[in-house]
């Protein structure tokens, strides 16, 4: 039985894989004004019901997790119906303006293309994984109308920056290693929800020992605290940066979970 189960598995992978690669190879790259460059797959024919999801990747604001957490997820996204691209974002270096300013980049650029690449401007989401989440979440959260984006998907993601908190490399990364406690405060994401933050759809798993759940637990009380429309599962397993891994235990469940609320989340 285990023989049979592991043949799926590789069929299955092989075929996701062979998927992802014709997807990689047909993508729009596009390079943002300071250095970023942003992956698209355009929807082949004009559909307005289409939306789209921006992808940030994980990997502690030191490097990109660019195919597990990045180019695997665009057949899933493209089966919901929304055009995928992932943002290729510079690492901070401890200049914190720098993946704000990529991610502002990219969703504008994602607004001006929409006609071209056959999407509904007022349906863009953005989706984060552990640094990644960081990066989404302070898009989420911002006050300024033009870069918010319709919706946010949020995995096991860094939400505070409060050292008792957060994921210290992902913090030294992004303030440095003597941030101050105001800089801190500046960009821990569960203190800056408002009445205009979109819908938010949270991932974690309780075993996680990189980044605590607390931090989805924190932006999701905050939701709820100014009544925004939010959905969080905490999965028993899974630890940390399971992004699209087959071989984990909740796979599957993830995808359906997700793909629910992607399509309930339409009737708002």
């Amino acid at each position: 039985m285990k023989k049979i189960i592991l043949y799926i598995s590789i069929v299955i992978s092989v075929f996701v894989i062979s998927i992802v690669s014709f997807v990689a190879i047909t993508v729009v790259h596009v390079h943002l004004p300071h250095g970023a460059v942003l992956h698209v797959f355009p929807a082949l024919r004009d559909n307005q019901d289409n939306g789209a999801v921006i992808l940030c990747p994980g990997g502690g604001y030191s490097f990109l997790a660019k195919w597990q957490e990045g180019y695997m997820w665009f057949p899933f996204f493209l089966q919901q119906g929304y055009i995928p691209a992932m943002l290729e974002y510079r690492m901070p270096k401890q200049d914190c303006h720098i993946p704000m300013v990529d991610g502002a980049e990219a969703i504008r650029m994602m607004r001006q293309h929409a006609k071209e690449w056959h999407f509904n401007e007022n349906n863009i989401g953005i989706m984060g994984f552990s640094a990644g989440g960081h990066l989404a979440s302070s898009i989420i959260v911002t006050d300024v109308d033009s870069i918010r984006p319709n919706f946010g998907i949020l995995f096991y993601p860094v939400i505070s920056m409060k050292k008792e908190l957060t994921h210290m490399d992902t913090h030294d990364q992004l303030l440095g290693v003597d941030a101050s406690t105001e800089l801190e405060l500046q960009y821990s994401n569960e203190l800056h929800i408002s009445e205009k933050t979109p819908p938010v759809y949270l991932a974690h798993s309780s075993d996680d020992l990189g980044v605590s759940p607390q931090n989805s637990i924190l932006l999701y009380n905050g939701m709820r605290a100014h009544n925004r429309p939010v959905m969080l599962h905490i999965y028993p397993s899974g630890g940390h940066g399971w992004g699209y891994r087959l071989s984990v235990e909740h796979h599957r469940q993830m995808l359906e979970d997700l793909a629910d609320w992607l399509k309930n989340r339409k009737r708002e």
